[in-house]
């Protein structure tokens, strides 16, 4: 087989003729970053430093980036030799001022920031925001892109690195890196009439004021239902703008929630957002709905309006993970906290499966189509078809059935290195509502089946892998282990035959094979 020269980070390493650049790294042992491997997710992103890229391999890249010589490694097979280097931090990063700090609430801040040309979003995304030699953070946008300024809300977590350094010691006139944008919370323009509910607890406002925004810009007619809670009067930080936006549109109900014994104002409701909400909005059918806040509550929520009748592809979520981000972005959900968002079982639903004969027939189709799709055949590469059947008929079986039958993984630690975003677990769970649908479950128990599934969105959905977890133990992610075989098998990279006794490299979470001569007698820092 011929190969080419890839060199990266100045170490020399051999490719074959039709390998990728994520390929070849990996069979020959360097730890990389990737998730999806097919480029949708760009967790694998390089730099080009030598040779050329080719075409597909910045597809759907920012422009900028393309210019600076960014690719994908996964779908990068260059024609010849090729360099190649991690991303540059001064490369994804931009330089923004701060133009004013206001203190709203005693413990929200208001930040505008000025921006360079060409800095393009969406009101309701968010951007990381970096202080000098820290971790980035992440903070939703209440601006609108003509906006001059990018306008953030920052409440103070206890013992928040970032947002205690931005109450504390950021001044107005300094500049700072941010990163971004990013997210699919934002206003899909579509039909002007469908009614919006909007949901917010605390600074979870910041991008509902801009989506609210946004809609009304674009001329939408139907009713906006704007919901904010808090703990105490105080945190109502946005009353009287919201109240006077409500007086100028007449499409816009806003209603301020206090869940806290004070006092309130006299127009504000008794409870959390998200209950008064969904009380006073029971069927949601037909509805678009907008959930941001603390994970809890946004969790929560999108169970609630789909379960009021809202069709996912309607529900937009934006949870504030800040537990998550102080802690390296590693979930650190228990085994016991997963167990206990279990739905009941469903007698009805089961019965209707035919005690399981009809589930088994639905999986067998809804499997078929997967690893015929481009978008969800990725995520199952290497594995047989009748692996993900049987595991998801034992799972199915034992939350509709309540049998103890399922001692596999749960859904977080399944999908822990998977990269699958909002839109694509709604691509996946219509394809799934489909294949029921066409076996004949009434549309009642398809809207229950859907129910369930979204219970588990949020063990599933992630923007970058989570640590493997048993017990108190986190797995590595990533990397590779060497293990003296006590059988023969098949080499992954050039398909020969590894004796018993021959020591190997393999991928600690593709479990991939390589012998000596695909993964390179020598050590790394003697190949140059």
């Amino acid at each position: 087989m011929r190969m080419s020269k890839l060199v990266y980070n100045d170490v020399s390493y051999e490719r074959g003729k039709h390998e990728s650049v994520l390929d070849a790294l990996l069979r020959q042992g360097v730890n990389v970053p990737f998730s999806c491997r097919r480029g949708s997710c760009q967790v694998c992103l390089m730099r080009a430093t030598a040779g050329d890229v080719p075409e597909d391999a910045q597809r759907g890249l920012r422009p900028e980036l393309r210019a600076l010589g960014y690719f994908l490694p996964c779908q990068c097979v260059p024609a010849g030799d090729f360099d190649a280097a991690p991303p540059r931090d001064a490369d994804l990063y931009v330089k923004a001022l701060v133009h004013d700090k206001e203190r709203v609430a005693p413990d929200v801040v208001r930040l505008l920031l000025e921006v360079g040309f060409g800095f393009h979003y969406r009101a309701g995304q968010f951007v990381n925001l970096r202080p000098p030699g820290g971790p980035p953070r992440s903070y939703s946008l209440a601006s609108l892109p003509e906006d001059y300024f990018l306008e953030l809300h920052v409440k103070r977590m206890e013992n928040g690195l970032v947002s205690g350094w931005i109450h504390d010691s950021v001044q107005i006139g300094e500049a700072v890196d941010i990163q971004g944008p990013q997210g699919a919370n934002y206003y899909l323009s579509g039909d002007p009439t469908q009614p919006l509910l909007l949901v917010a607890s605390g600074t979870g406002l910041a991008p509902l004021i801009g989506i609210a925004r946004d809609a009304l810009r674009a001329g939408h007619t139907g009713p906006m239902h704007l919901y904010h809670g808090a703990h105490e009067e105080q945190g109502l930080y946005r009353h009287d703008e919201l109240k006077a936006l409500a007086r100028k549109y007449p499409q816009v109900q806003y209603i301020p929630c206090v869940s806290g014994p004070g006092g309130a104002p006299p127009e504000a409701a008794a409870g959390r957002a998200e209950d008064v909400a969904f009380e006073r909005q029971p069927d949601l059918s037909g509805w678009r709905v907008y959930l941001a806040g603390p994970p809890e509550m946004v969790e929560s929520g999108c169970g609630r309006a789909a379960r009021a009748g809202a069709h996912p592809s309607q529900i937009h979520a934006d949870p504030f993970e800040y537990r998550d981000l102080r802690q390296g972005g590693v979930s650190k959900v228990s085994l016991e906290d997963e167990r206990r968002r279990d739905p009941p079982p469903d007698p009805e639903l089961w019965a209707a499966l035919d005690d399981g004969r009809l589930l088994l027939e639905i999986l067998r189709d809804f499997y078929s189509r997967v690893y015929a799709d481009p978008r969800l055949s990725p995520f199952f590469h290497g594995v047989t078809m009748q692996r993900p059947i049987e595991k998801q008929y034992l799972f199915l079986k034992q939350v509709f059935s309540g049998e103890p039958v399922y001692f596999g993984d749960r859904p977080r630690n399944a999908h822990h290195w998977m990269v699958i975003s909002d839109d694509l677990f709604d691509y996946r769970e219509e394809l799934m509502m489909t294949c029921v649908r066409e076996h004949g479950l009434p549309e009642n128990l398809v809207r229950r089946w859907r129910a369930i599934e979204e219970i588990y969105r949020p063990d599933i959905v992630k923007s970058a892998p989570w640590t493997r977890r048993i017990g108190d133990i986190e797995l590595p992610v990533e990397g590779f282990g060497e293990e003296c075989l006590s059988a023969a098998t098949i080499c992954d990279g050039c398909q020969a035959e590894i004796d018993a006794g021959e020591t190997v490299r393999y991928h600690l979470r593709l479990g991939t094979t390589y012998c000596r001569a695909c993964s390179g007698d020598k050590p790394l820092a003697e190949r140059r």
